[in-house]
Parts: C-alpha cells; structure tokens; sequence
C-alpha cells in the first residue's frame, strides 16, 4: 500500500505532500534544516504505511495558507489515529458551527494531506465524504488505522 510521494519542506517544516506514481521524490529549498524535515517525513511516512506509526511529529509548515484554512488543519490535526469526526464538528471547534461547507472546502485544499489526516473528516451520517487524494485511498487511509472498517464495520 505504500505510495509513491512528492514531499516538499521549508525550514519551517513539510509544506505538501502529493502522490505519484513510484518512488519518492524530496525537494526542499536545499538548507540544511529544510532537507531534514524532507526526511523525516519520508520517514514517518514509511512508518505509517508499515503501520509503525500512530502519530507525526514532523513539523507542517501551513505559513502559506488563509487563516481559516490553517485553523482547520491545526483542528484536523488533532483528530486520533483510528478515529473519525464529522465536518460538523471540525466547524463546531472553531465555533463556526454553520462552516461545514468551508470545512470541507478548506480541507480539500490540504497540502499536506496524510500527515493531516483529513482523510478522518467524515460526513455526519457517517459516509466518507470527499478526499483530496481520491475516495478509494481515503478508504484505504481509515482501514488502514482501524482494520475493522475491512470488516464492514463502516464509518
């Protein structure tokens, strides 16, 4: 299940992360610090396809995204591994409850999805919703944290 990955940091932390074909491809802004951060990701993230890993530490760098947007992913962002919420609630922590449809419009704009995990941003009734990265791997993403979805334990 492991995909390939575009990765891209900052000195700040990880600014996006993009599936591909194969391979993993890393560009930085060629500091030190940047290339670090690169690396780590990649790691993580290999940690987490192998099911290694619960929960990044890496750094994300959302400098470049409106203030709504990065609310919401400092929100998404806090969501545990295995677990789902609904676009409803991401909207009622911010105190915007009537947001739902900026929730959804803010996290389809999410340059770090993954390591972001609003693949566990779900409809109220339950049914998966949109992903940035397409519905199959949004499927795979949660069966991947919860087996018991692969069971048809739903959402």
């Amino acid at each position: 299940m492991k995909p390939g990955l575009v990765i891209h940091a900052t000195e700040s932390g990880v600014t996006e992360v993009r599936l591909r074909k194969n391979g993993i491809e890393l560009r930085t802004e060629g500091r030190s610090l940047s290339r670090r951060w690169g690396v780590a990701a990649r790691k993580e993230l290999a940690n987490y396809f192998a099911g290694r890993l619960r929960s990044f530490t890496i750094p994300c760098d959302l400098s470049a995204l409106p203030p709504f947007t990065q609310a919401v992913l400092r929100v998404t962002s806090q969501i545990p591994h295995g677990e789902v919420r609904s676009y409803r609630w991401v909207a009622e922590h911010l105190k915007k409850p009537k947001a739902t449809r900026a929730v959804g419009n803010a996290l389809a704009r999410n340059p770090i999805p993954i390591i972001i995990p609003c693949h566990r941003v779900v409809r109220s009734d339950g049914t998966l919703g949109g992903f940035s990265l397409g519905l199959k791997w949004k499927k795979r993403l949660l069966e991947l944290e919860n087996p018991e979805r692969r069971r048809g334990a739903g959402v």
